[in-house]
C-alpha cells in the first residue's frame, strides 16, 4: 500500500473525527478499541492489546524499521537501510489473549462483587500495536493512529477515576508467547530488567509497581518474591508455574531462560513515573490459551490476582 493510499478514506475519517470530538470514557472515538467502563468503586483495569483480529482491507501493514545512526526508525516517509535482525516489528497476535483478558475480568467480578475496566485492541497486530510507541505502533496508518489514541485515551481516563475515588490502583497487561514455550510459564513483568532479576540484586526504581512498593510495609523483594505476599508465590499456590517466584526467581533457571519484562504500557500506565495507579504485564504460555484450558486457567489467574489485591491494594 502506497502512502498516498493511507489517507484514502475520507469519508470514513470524517466521521473518526466527529466521533473523537464528542468522545466520551464510554463512547470511543475509535470502533476498533473495545472500553467498557467497570463500577465506580473498581480499582482495576484490564487492558488487552494484541488479541485483535480484525484487518482493515486495504490498510497499511507494519513493517520493518529504517537503522540509521544506530536507532531504528519506524516512519514510513523515512527511507533508510533495512538491517537484517535489526528495527523488526512483530505482525502475529496473542492467541486467545483477549477471550483470556475476560475470563480474568469476569473471574474478579464474581470473587469481590465489583467490574473491573476493560479496554481491548480489536485490530489486528499487523496494523497496531498498542504496546509501543506510537509511530512504530502504527506507522501514519490513519485508523490505527485513531485506534491507538482512544486505546491509550481509555487507561489514562480510567487511572484518573480510579486515582479521584479510591486513591490506588492497577493496571493488569494480558499478553501471551510462543518465543520461550520451553519455558511454559507465566511472566510476571514489574518492569524489572531480567539481568537484574538474574543476579538477584534489584529495588523498586524502575519499577512500575514504585506506588504500591513505596508505601508497602514488606521489601520489594518479598513484594515479587515472597510465598504468602508476592503475585509470583499466590500463583505458584494454586499450580501456576510463574517467574519471578519463589521457585523461579530467576529467569535463567528455566530452559530457555525467556522473560519479558514489560513494555510500552506498563511503562506509560504504570507508577514508574509517578501517580498511584501500578501496572504489572502478565504473560500467558501457549499451553493454557488453548480452548481446552483457557477457562480454568483464567479462573486461577483471576483468583489469584485478588488475593493479591487483598494484601497490597485493598487493606
Amino acid at each position: 500500500m502506497t502512502m498516498s493510499q493511507l489517507s484514502a478514506f475520507p469519508f470514513f475519517l470524517c466521521l473518526i473525527s466527529v466521533l473523537a470530538a464528542t468522545t466520551s470514557t464510554t463512547s470511543p472515538a475509535s470502533p476498533y478499541v473495545k472500553i467498557e467502563p467497570g463500577d465506580p468503586e473498581t480499582n482495576v483495569i484490564i487492558s488487552s492489546p494484541h488479541g485483535g483480529r480484525v484487518k482493515i482491507e486495504g490498510g497499511w501493514t507494519r513493517q520493518q524499521g529504517s537503522l540509521i545512526n544506530g536507532k531504528c526508525e519506524f516512519d514510513p516517509l523515512i527511507d533508510g537501510p533495512k538491517v537484517p535482525g535489526k528495527c523488526k516489528v512483530i505482525t502475529v497476535p496473542d492467541h486467545n489473549t483477549q477471550e483470556l483478558a475476560r475470563i480474568i475480568r469476569d473471574t474478579i467480578h464474581n470473587r469481590t462483587g465489583i467490574q473491573p475496566h476493560f479496554v481491548a485492541s480489536d485490530l489486528h497486530r499487523s496494523q497496531l500495536d498498542p504496546n509501543r510507541r506510537r509511530m512504530e505502533a502504527s506507522q501514519r496508518f490513519d485508523v490505527a493512529e485513531v485506534a491507538y489514541d482512544t486505546f491509550h485515551g481509555a487507561i489514562d481516563n480510567f487511572s484518573q477515576e480510579i486515582e479521584a475515588k479510591m486513591g490506588v490502583g492497577i493496571v493488569y497487561d494480558i499478553h501471551g508467547y510462543v518465543k520461550y514455550a520451553a519455558d511454559d510459564w507465566i511472566m510476571l513483568g514489574y518492569n524489572v530488567r531480567k539481568e537484574d532479576l538474574n543476579s538477584g540484586v534489584f529495588d523498586d526504581h524502575e519499577s512500575s509497581i514504585k506506588s504500591m512498593a513505596r508505601r508497602s510495609n514488606y521489601t520489594f523483594t518479598d513484594i515479587l518474591l515472597d510465598p504468602q505476599i508476592s503475585l509470583g508465590g499466590i500463583m505458584e499456590a494454586k499450580g501456576l508455574k510463574t517467574c519471578p517466584s519463589p521457585s523461579y526467581p530467576k529467569p535463567k533457571m528455566g530452559i530457555l531462560g525467556g522473560y519479558y519484562r514489560g513494555g510500552h504500557i506498563t511503562r506509560e500506565h504504570g507508577s514508574l513515573n509517578g501517580g498511584n495507579v501500578d501496572c504489572v504485564q502478565i504473560e500467558h504460555p501457549p499451553t493454557m490459551r488453548g480452548v481446552d484450558d483457557i477457562g480454568v486457567y483464567g479462573v486461577e489467574v483471576g483468583n489469584a490476582i485478588v488475593d493479591w489485591m487483598d494484601i497490597h491494594y485493598n487493606n
